[in-house]
C-alpha cells in the first residue's frame, strides 16, 4: 500500500504541476507524458498485484489444502469442512472487474487532460489561423498597391519618353532647314562673288590708270 501511495503521488505531481503559458503546459505534457504512461502502468501492475494477494489472504486456505487433505482413507476429523460462500467472498473472487474498473479510473483523467489540450491547441489554431488570414490579406493589399503605383510609374515614364521623342524629332527638322539653308546661302555667295583678272589684264589696267595720272588727259582738237 506505501508502495502504491508513493506512485499515486508522483503521478498527481505531474498532472497538478503548472505553467506560465499554454506553450510551456503543452511542452511540459508531451514531455511528462511517457513518464506518466510508464508510472500508470507500474501502478496498474501493482495495484493487480494486490489484488491477486488479496484475494489469496480472503480465499479460504482449506479449499486450498481440500484436494489434499480430503481422501476417502481418512477419518471425517481430518477432513477440512467446507466453508459456506459469503457475497463479500463472491466479490473478492473477482480481481479482474476490479482491477478493468481500476484501469478505466486510471485512464479517465489522462483522457480528460488529453481532450483539454487537443481544445486548448485547437483554440489556439484558430486563432492563429485568424492572425494568419489577416496578414495575408495586408499582404495581398500591398501587393495590389504595389502594382497599381508601378503600373503609374510606366505610365508616366513612356510618356516622357514620348516627349523626348517629339523634342528629338523637332531638334533633326531645324538641323535639317539650316543645313539647307546653308547650301542655298553658300550658293549665292558663289554667284556674287567678283571677277578675278588675269596678271595680263591687271597690267595693262595699271598701265592706263599711271599713264592718265602723270601725263594728263590729251588736248582736244579744235576744228578750224
Amino acid at each position: 500500500m506505501k508502495e502504491l501511495d508513493e506512485k499515486t503521488k508522483a503521478m498527481l505531481k505531474i498532472i497538478e504541476e503548472d505553467a506560465d503559458s499554454f506553450g510551456r503546459r503543452a511542452e511540459m505534457y508531451y514531455k511528462k507524458r511517457p513518464e506518466l504512461i510508464n508510472m500508470v502502468e507500474d501502478f496498474y501492475r501493482a495495484h493487480r498485484s494486490l489484488a491477486e494477494r488479496y484475494d489469496q489472504v480472503r480465499s479460504d486456505p482449506g479449499a486450498r489444502l481440500g484436494p489434499t487433505l480430503s481422501s476417502p482413507f481418512l477419518p471425517n476429523k481430518y477432513q477440512q469442512p467446507e466453508k459456506p460462500t459469503s457475497p463479500i467472498d463472491q466479490s473478492c473472487d473477482k480481481p479482474t472487474t476490479i482491477m478493468e474498473s481500476g484501469e478505466s479510473e486510471v485512464d479517465d483523467p489522462e483522457q480528460e487532460d488529453d481532450t483539454q489540450l487537443d481544445e486548448e491547441l485547437g483554440e489556439e489554431e484558430e486563432v492563429s489561423s485568424g492572425i494568419s488570414n489577416v496578414e495575408v490579406m495586408k499582404l495581398r493589399e500591398e501587393i495590389e498597391r504595389l502594382k497599381e503605383e508601378n503600373k503609374i510609374q510606366k505610365d508616366q515614364l513612356m510618356q516622357k519618353d514620348e516627349e523626348k521623342r517629339e523634342v528629338i524629332r523637332q531638334l533633326s527638322l531645324a538641323v535639317q532647314v539650316l543645313k539647307e539653308e546653308n547650301v542655298s546661302l553658300r550658293k549665292s555667295a558663289t554667284k556674287a562673288s567678283p571677277k578675278k583678272w588675269s596678271p595680263i589684264e591687271l597690267n595693262k589696267l595699271k598701265a592706263s590708270f599711271l599713264g592718265k595720272l602723270f601725263i594728263g588727259p590729251r588736248p582736244s582738237v579744235v576744228a578750224l
